[in-house]
């Protein structure tokens, strides 16, 4: 059994339609519950099995309730693919009196994915088998202006899964991290437009995501991200000033796209 989270739209929903001729039963998680069991639907007709378990990752209690049901209905996950997120742009100036984006961020990036991660992950320990796969961000490697809140909570979530790898690693359970550049979905919309530039599509993401179950890879991530996390460690001013020009440079070229 194949848990999958962010499954009703974006990269989860490409995920587990990939899925579902995989002889895996499913259990899909998102917030919206009319999406949620369309693409369960969808699965079924492409020959799998799925359930969809509705959840608002910032909710602690409805988390900690989901993995319950999950372990008492379907046993031990081989799998856990934790894929949602939610992201916000947002300069300084517009983040004056907003402390509640980061609560927000946090809460979908990072509180509640540990929080089932570690309801799910004592159990996959215990059996000595399975692989946690979680996709992060680019951005967790380069901050850059107007992503401060995003790019802190997948950082966040990235470092603690790195933490907790070799003792999960030790007990036969693989964690991989999918650090994504920008990917075409309703998600990056609002900043970047429905079909922004040089972004992967849901698919494409989904393919990485996938690869790394697959290898059992311990990171997926864009050479340029990499690149980026060496010069912000070894010349941080210098970076800094790149990552400026680099969020100018974006957004005179969506102002253009917008005109036209």
């Amino acid at each position: 059994m194949i848990v999958v989270t962010g499954a009703s739209s974006g990269v989860g929903e490409a995920v587990a339609l990939q899925l579902a001729g995989c002889g895996e039963h499913l259990v899909l998680i998102a917030r919206r519950a009319d999406r949620l069991e369309q693409v369960a639907g969808e699965v079924h007709a492409r020959g799998g099995s799925a359930t969809a378990l509705t959840c608002d990752l910032r909710d602690q209690e409805q988390v900690s309730e989901v993995a319950r049901r999950i372990l008492a209905e379907h046993g031990t996950p081989s799998a856990v693919l934790s894929i949602a997120g939610h992201s916000i742009h947002r300069s300084l100036p517009e983040s004056f009196g907003r402390p509640h984006d980061l609560v927000r961020l946090a809460g979908t990036n990072l509180l509640g994915p540990a929080t089932l991660i570690l309801a799910l992950l004592e159990p996959m320990c215990a059996a000595g088998t399975g692989q946690i796969v979680a996709v992060t961000s680019a951005a967790a490697r380069i901050p850059a202006p107007g992503w401060a809140a995003y790019g802190a909570s997948k950082s966040a979530l990235d470092a603690w899964l790195r933490s907790i790898r070799p003792e999960a690693e030790r007990c036969g359970v693989g964690i991989g991290i999918v650090e994504l550049p920008l990917v075409a979905t309703a998600m990056a919309a609002p900043t970047y437009g429905q079909r922004p530039r040089g972004a992967l599509s849901a698919q494409q993401a989904a393919d990485r995501v996938l690869r790394v179950l697959e290898t059992r890879r311990t990171l997926a991530s864009p050479w340029w991200a990499r690149l980026g996390a060496v010069l912000s460690q070894t010349a941080p001013a210098l970076a800094a000033r790149a990552a400026g020009a680099g969020s100018r440079l974006t957004a005179r070229s969506l102002a253009r796209e917008g005109a036209r």
